[in-house]
């Protein structure tokens, strides 16, 4: 096992290594823009009047993350000017600075995904759990094309960790943290309250929860504090809010709004025969390209059909206290949320990958999930993008008769429902234990 974890841990590195240089304009321009601005002005600064950007190597970049992604960005951009001698060029250089600060954060979600499980399931399941990490396909391919969803991923995933071990402040500060770099994590919200409810004495719930809230406000006015005294936390809110106003079904998502696109892309065609339906590709189509054709308003859909399987979810898992099984109801409530919501970027599905790895090294049951939807994510990821963001050869979207990009959110959703079925047998088999437990304790009292 040992030379296994460090052959594993050399190929995922020397991978990492090679993609270093890759530049995706696609996905990076925001981030080369963002941490010039961010370290050469500092990050309270970037925020401004209704479509304010800015600029740099010639692109114009809106800035609408929160402001602990400027941050982050900003000390990206310091150490940037810090190894090449005060210079900021947009070239590869960046792009291997950028990159090495997304694999240096790699290394960090690893290293924590194996402290968590070791003392929980052995060293060995561990070893496993951080191999299935650092060698994951859809992984490799987010370092690769360049997105920082690590960077939001390291603090969500503490936060579910922290309320699983009865951390409230810590879960809240986490919590902050991981909503201050992208919006996305306030999804794992509910899987971390009903974490922190069940993790310890049942009168102390509230008191719990209430801890948790004072740290994320607590947090919140520390990253908010310097944008105060700049005069741009209205500038930022408004920016930030932009991000919940896009209006497309899915954004390159391989999910059941994909499935949607395909059809009305398919309905576009009956003009032209059976074939030319089949054949027809899946794109980005916007909320009012659907309602002007008689679908009902598109995020209404997506919020009722969202409610149902999250409250199930935790109703499901309502007394589990087992770290295993909230890292997968956080895992099943983000799955829910890229499978079923609108608006859902291709990338989003990456705060999955750590939940399910760390259900799957303490859960077994959760090991093939979390396999196939690494090997659809990645598939999406490379259908869209392709290695350098141009794309994948034509054959890639053509050679099944169908586009393949459709066929594998097919798959998904059939991926979804089984995770869904496995996440309910784990939840009775807890269950079953726990009430085990209960009569085991009024037996001997």
């Amino acid at each position: 096992m040992r030379v296994l974890a460090v052959t594993a841990l050399i190929v995922g590195a020397l991978i990492r290594i090679a993609i270093l240089p890759i530049g995706v304009p696609a996905v990076d321009d925001s981030w080369r823009a963002w941490s010039f601005h961010a370290a050469t002005r500092g990050p309270w600064n970037l925020y401004g009047p209704k479509g304010h950007t800015v600029t740099f190597g010639g692109v114009d970049s809106p800035v609408v993350y929160p402001p602990l992604a400027l941050d982050e960005l900003a000390i990206i951009g310091q150490a940037h000017l810090a190894l090449n001698g005060g210079r900021f060029e947009n070239d590869v250089a960046l792009t291997r600075t950028i990159k090495g600060a997304i694999v240096l954060l790699d290394v960090v979600l690893t290293l924590t995904i194996f402290l968590v499980v070791r003392p929980a399931a052995g060293a060995t399941r561990a070893s496993w759990a951080a191999m299935a990490y650092w060698l994951n396909p859809a992984v490799l391919m987010i370092t690769t094309l360049g997105y920082i969803d690590v960077f939001l991923a390291i603090p969500a995933v503490g936060a579910v960790l922290a309320a699983s071990y009865g951390r409230p402040w810590l879960t809240g500060a986490l919590f902050t943290a991981a909503v201050m770099t992208k919006p996305q994590a306030v999804i794992v919200a509910p899987a971390a309250a009903l974490a922190l409810w069940n993790a310890g004495l049942p009168q102390d719930a509230v008191a719990r929860l209430r801890g948790a809230i004072a740290a994320s406000a607590a947090a919140a006015s520390v990253l908010v504090a310097p944008l105060l005294v700049a005069g741009t936390t209205y500038y930022m809110l408004r920016s930030v809010a932009v991000l919940a106003g896009h209006d497309m079904l899915s954004a390159f998502a391989c999910n059941v709004w994909w499935i949607v696109s395909y059809a009305f892309a398919a309905a576009a065609e009956r003009g032209h025969g059976v074939r030319a339906m089949v054949l027809a590709r899946a794109e980005i189509l916007t909320h009012a390209y659907a309602i002007a054709r008689g679908f009902p308003q598109p995020r209404a859909i997506a919020i009722v059909l969202m409610a149902g399987p999250v409250l199930w979810s935790l109703k499901a898992a309502v007394r589990t206290r087992d770290s295993g099984l909230h890292a997968a109801l956080a895992a099943f409530i983000v799955t829910t949320y890229f499978m079923l919501s609108v608006q859902v970027h291709e990338n989003h599905f990456f705060l999955v990958v750590p939940l399910l790895v760390l259900a799957a090294a303490l859960r077994p049951a959760f090991a093939p999930i979390l396999a196939a939807f690494s090997v659809t994510f990645s598939l999406n990821l490379y259908l869209m993008l392709g290695v350098r963001g141009d794309g994948p050869p034509e054959v890639a979207r053509a050679a099944m008769g169908i586009d393949s990009s459709v066929l594998i959110a097919l798959v998904n959703c059939g991926l979804y429902v089984w995770f869904g079925a496995t996440f309910a047998r784990a939840c009775r088999l807890e269950q079953t234990r726990i009430a085990g437990l209960e009569h085991s304790v009024r037996l001997h009292s």
